[in-house]
């Protein structure tokens, strides 16, 4: 790789990175082109010139965030252990330096085109909802007949949702005091009501 494309990536990462620390912390409707283009140290015109439009570089954002997750996902995959120790692994890999705000993405949603939407969703679907799945169907046997892993990855992102935001929000703290990951992780593995045996 020459210096020029060297430089040209290092500049794609930075705007890539201003944009998401931005996305993540205002929301897409309250930043502007201009905002990024500051927070990267780069000229309006050469965002465009990358990126095309603001929903276009929203889009990449989101894809780097989710192929991120994936990555995550899959690594708590290998080795051995009980599902409680792989639950609270895992909840650590997605929750702990965490640059995604899920709870704003879903918010942001809704301002984006139908066909960016589409694009949106098949992220999730392909690196949060899929590896997740993936993830509880190794652990089958070990869960209640009744679930079907679909059911326990969408339960299990309902309880990780609050802690699924960049550490620098202003939303991000109390609940996560007054309850740590490791309980919530720890209710979800074992439930709140007592069994008919420790009844």
């Amino acid at each position: 790789m020459n210096q020029r494309e060297q430089r040209k990536k290092a500049t794609i990462a930075r705007i890539l990175a201003a944009a998401q620390t931005l996305f993540m912390t205002n929301g897409y409707a309250s930043v502007t082109t201009r905002m990024i283009a500051e927070a990267s140290n780069v000229q309006q015109p050469l965002l465009y010139h990358y990126f095309g439009t603001k929903e276009k570089l929203y889009l990449a954002v989101v894809m780097q965030v989710s192929d991120t997750m994936a990555a995550k996902i899959a690594s708590t995959q290998t080795g051995s252990g009980s599902l409680a120790a792989k639950v609270n692994h895992l909840g650590h890999v997605l929750t702990d330096d965490n640059d995604m705000n899920l709870q704003m993405v879903i918010h942001d949603i809704a301002n984006l085109k139908a066909s960016a939407r589409g694009r949106v969703f098949k992220a999730w679907q392909d690196s949060l909802l899929a590896p997740l799945d993936r993830f509880f169907a190794g652990f089958q046997s070990e869960l209640l007949e009744v679930y079907q892993p679909r059911e326990v990855t969408l339960y299990f992102l309902n309880v990780l949702a609050v802690y699924l935001r960049p550490a620098n929000t202003a939303e991000n703290g109390g609940f996560q005091q007054q309850l740590p990951l490791d309980r919530a992780l720890q209710m979800f593995c074992t439930g709140v009501s007592r069994t008919e045996e420790e009844k």
